[in-house]
C-alpha cells in the first residue's frame, strides 16, 4: 500500500517542481493517426516534465496516462516519444478547428458539437461534396466563434432547446397538432399520418433545417378525402425472445404501419405477399447489457450482430418505401429469434411461417441449416451467411453476399492479372484454417499462378524468408483471423517488407483490431476484399442516403446498402412468380445497386435454385492510409 502511494505521489511531486522551472515547449509537427485519433508525437527534452508537456499542448493528464501507460510511474526520459491526443487541433491560420473523425460519429451530430451550420461547414471545407458521407479518420475543419466557450467542442452534449413559437394560430379545422415525443423522427410522423416529408415540412418550414425537440407541437394537414391506394406495406414487429424477462409481447409502438389494410387495399394473390425478416437483435440481451454498462459507469454500446441486424432492418424499411406506389401489397414481419433454434422451433410450430413467401435471415448457419431441414418451399435471402455448403446442400438459397469459394475464385483472378506473382496462402492450426488454404491453393493454381503453402506455428510463419521472391509481386494471403495470430504475423511481414515487394490479403474484419499499428497496414499494402463499391456521386445512392437519414438521423452503412439492393432486386421477381422466383433469377443480369453491382450466379456445384452474389471488390490501403479499388480493372471486368 505504501508504495503504491509514493508512485501516486510522484507526479504530484514532478507538478510542484514545473511551477517554478519555467522550460519552453515547443509544440510538436510530427503527428500519427491511430485507430481513428490522431496524437502529436512529443520528443521530452531537458528539464521537462509530464504537468508542463500536458500545460503546453492544452491536453489533461488522465488523457496522456490513458495512452502511454508507461508513464503511470511518473518518470520521464530526456528522448523518449510520447503520445498527445489532439482534440481541438488549431489551423496555421488560426481560423479553423482541425478535428479527425471518430469511428460512429455523423455530420449532424458534429455540427451540433462545435455549434456550426451546414453551410458554415462547407464552406470551410469546399472539398467536401454534400453528397458524399464523412468517414472515420476524415480531417474536417470547423469555423472558430468569437465566443469560445459556448462555441467550441465541447464532450458533453448540449441541452435540446425548445424552438420559439413562430407557428401561426391553431386551425383545428385544417390541421392536426402533434406533439413530439422521445424516440419520435420524421420519418416516423410522416408514416404516422401517411403524408410525404415534402408536405410535412411545407407546414412546419423550420424542420427542414434542424431536428425535433421533444414537445413542440408540429402541425399536420388534414387530409380532405382520403384516397385508395395501390400499396400497402404493413410492417409489424415481434420480439420472440424467450428468457425470464416478459420481452415475449409483440412490440406494436415501434411498427412502421400496425393497422391491418382495408378491403380496397388487399389484392389477388400474385399482388399481395408476405416476407419474414428473422434477425437476432436479442433485445433483452441488449437492454440487460446497457443496465450493467450504466451502473458500471462505462460507455453504453449494443453488441455487434445486433448493430448489424438493426443496420440492415433499417435499410430493408427505407428499400420498401420505393413500393408504396406499385400495384402490391407487402405485409413485412419482423421477429427476434435470439442465436438457437429455440424460438424458430416455436414459431414452426405455432404455423408464423406458413403463409411466408420470402424469409430474409437467420443470421446464424445452424439457424439456416434448420429451416433447410425443414422443407419449407421458400426461398431464403440470406444477409450474413457466406459458406457456400449451404448452396450444396439445399434449394432456395441465395447469398446476398459473395460465398467464400467466390471471393477465392476472384482473390485468384486478381493474383493472374497482376501477372509475374508469387502466392503465399497461410496456413494455421485449425481444421476450418487447412481446408480453407487448399482451396485457395487450388483456386490460384487454376489460372496459372505459382502457389505455396505454408504453416503458421502460432507464432511465425514457417520458411517464409526463403519462399518470397526478390523481384516479383509476393501475395501472402492469411487464412485466420484471431488478433493475435494476425498482429504476429504483420509484425513478421513488416521486417520483410524492406527487401520484397509484398501484398498481404486477409479478411476484413482485422481493421477493427486495436492492437496494430497502422503503419504495419501500409507497409504490408494491406488489401482486402468486399461486396461494396458505392458511387456516392450517383442520383439512387444520394436519394438512399437522404431518405435513411431523415428516418434515422444518421448515414446507413455497409448492411443498410446490401438490404436495399436486395428488396429492389428480389420484390419485383417475387411479383412476377411469388415463391418460386427463385426459377426465373437470370444469372446474366447485372444490378447496377446502390451499393455497386450484384450479380446472383448459380455456380459449379450448387444446388440448382440456389445462388450467390459473385461480384467481389478488392482494395489496397495506399500511403495516406486510404483505400483504392484494385480489382476489378475495366480490363479485367469483361472477363468476369
Amino acid at each position: 500500500m505504501l508504495k503504491r502511494i509514493i508512485i501516486l505521489l510522484i507526479p504530484a511531486i514532478f507538478a510542484v517542481c514545473a511551477t517554478s522551472a519555467q522550460v519552453n515547449i515547443e509544440i510538436s509537427q510530427e503527428k500519427v493517426l491511430e485507430n481513428g485519433q490522431k496524437f502529436y508525437l512529443h520528443t521530452v527534452q531537458q528539464g521537462q516534465t509530464l504537468y508542463s508537456i500536458c500545460k503546453a499542448y492544452s491536453a489533461k493528464e488522465k488523457d496522456v496516462l490513458n495512452v502511454n501507460p508507461e508513464l503511470q510511474t511518473g518518470t520521464l526520459s530526456i528522448g523518449q516519444i510520447i503520445k498527445i491526443p489532439i482534440e481541438n487541433e488549431i489551423s496555421k491560420d488560426g481560423k479553423y478547428i482541425v478535428y479527425s473523425v471518430k469511428k460512429g460519429e455523423t455530420l449532424y451530430s458534429l455540427l451540433k458539437r462545435f455549434n456550426t451550420t451546414e453551410k458554415e461547414f462547407y464552406d470551410a471545407n469546399p472539398k467536401l461534396s454534400r453528397s458524399e458521407s464523412i468517414r472515420a479518420g476524415d480531417e474536417i475543419y470547423f469555423p472558430i466563434k468569437e465566443k469560445t466557450e459556448e462555441n467550441t467542442a465541447n464532450t458533453k452534449p448540449q441541452e435540446e432547446t425548445k424552438p420559439a413559437n413562430t407557428e401561426p394560430p391553431r386551425n383545428d379545422a385544417k390541421y392536426i397538432y402533434h406533439t413530439v415525443e422521445k424516440g419520435e423522427t420524421l420519418y416516423k410522423i410522416t408514416k404516422l399520418y401517411e403524408i410525404s416529408l415534402d408536405e410535412l415540412t411545407a407546414e412546419n418550414p423550420s424542420l427542414a433545417d434542424r431536428p425535433l425537440s421533444i414537445g413542440e407541437t408540429i402541425r399536420i394537414p388534414r387530409k380532405q378525402t382520403e384516397s385508395e391506394t395501390n400499396v400497402a406495406v404493413t410492417q409489424t414487429v415481434e420480439n420472440t425472445e424467450t428468457d425470464n424477462t416478459n420481452f415475449a409481447q409483440p412490440v406494436e409502438n415501434n411498427v412502421l404501419e400496425t393497422e391491418e389494410p382495408d378491403s380496397a387495399a388487399i389484392y389477388t394473390d400474385k399482388k399481395n405477399f408476405t416476407v419474414a425478416l428473422l434477425m437476432s437483435f436479442e433485445t433483452g440481451a441488449n437492454l440487460r447489457d446497457l443496465a450493467s454498462q450504466e451502473k458500471r459507469k462505462v460507455p453504453q454500446k449494443i453488441r455487434t450482430a445486433t448493430e448489424r441486424a438493426v443496420d440492415f432492418y433499417s435499410g430493408c424499411l427505407v428499400a420498401l418505401e420505393n413500393f408504396k406506389h406499385e400495384d402490391i401489397h407487402i405485409t413485412f414481419k419482423t421477429y427476434d429469434i435470439g442465436k438457437d433454434n429455440t424460438i424458430l422451433t416455436e414459431m414452426v410450430d405455432g404455423g408464423k411461417l406458413d403463409n411466408v413467401d420470402m424469409i430474409i435471415g437467420p443470421a446464424y448457419k445452424s439457424q439456416v441449416d434448420y429451416l433447410n431441414s425443414l422443407n419449407l418451399g421458400v426461398p431464403m435471402l440470406l444477409p450474413f451467411i457466406t459458406d457456400e455448403s449451404v448452396l450444396r446442400n439445399y434449394p432456395n438459397n441465395i447469398m446476398l453476399n459473395p460465398s467464400k469459394q467466390d471471393i477465392r475464385n476472384e482473390i485468384a483472378k486478381y493474383a493472374a492479372q497482376m501477372g509475374d506473382c508469387n502466392a503465399l496462402i497461410i496456413k494455421g492450426t485449425s481444421d476450418e484454417s487447412k481446408s480453407a488454404s487448399a482451396k485457395y491453393l487450388e483456386a490460384i493454381q487454376n489460372v496459372g499462378v505459382q502457389a505455396t503453402e505454408l504453416n503458421f506455428n502460432g507464432s511465425s510463419i514457417e520458411a517464409i524468408g526463403s519462399a518470397l521472391q526478390k523481384g516479383k509481386e509476393n501475395l501472402i494471403i492469411l487464412t485466420f483471423e484471431t488478433e493475435m495470430a494476425i498482429t504476429r504475423v504483420l509484425t513478421q511481414v513488416f521486417k520483410l517488407c524492406e527487401d520484397n515487394k509484398i501484398i498481404l490479403i486477409a479478411d476484413p474484419k482485422i481493421m477493427n483490431y486495436e492492437s496494430i499499428d497502422p503503419n504495419y497496414y501500409a507497409e504490408v499494402r494491406y488489401t482486402y476484399y468486399s461486396n461494396i463499391n458505392i458511387n456516392y456521386k450517383n442520383f439512387d445512392v444520394k436519394s438512399f442516403i437522404s431518405k435513411f437519414h431523415n428516418a434515422f438521423l444518421c448515414e446507413p452503412n455497409t448492411d443498410a446498402y446490401i438490404a436495399a439492393d436486395a428488396i429492389n432486386y428480389f420484390i419485383p421477381l417475387l411479383q412476377k412468380a411469388g415463391k418460386n422466383f427463385t426459377s426465373i433469377i437470370d444469372q446474366n443480369y447485372v444490378q447496377e445497386g446502390l451499393g455497386g453491382k450484384r450479380q446472383y450466379v448459380n455456380a459449379s456445384g450448387y444446388n440448382p435454385k440456389s445462388y450467390s452474389n459473385k461480384d467481389v471488390y478488392i482494395y489496397t490501403i495506399q500511403k495516406d492510409y486510404s483505400f483504392s479499388i484494385v480489382y476489378p480493372t475495366e480490363n479485367s471486368s469483361d472477363n468476369r
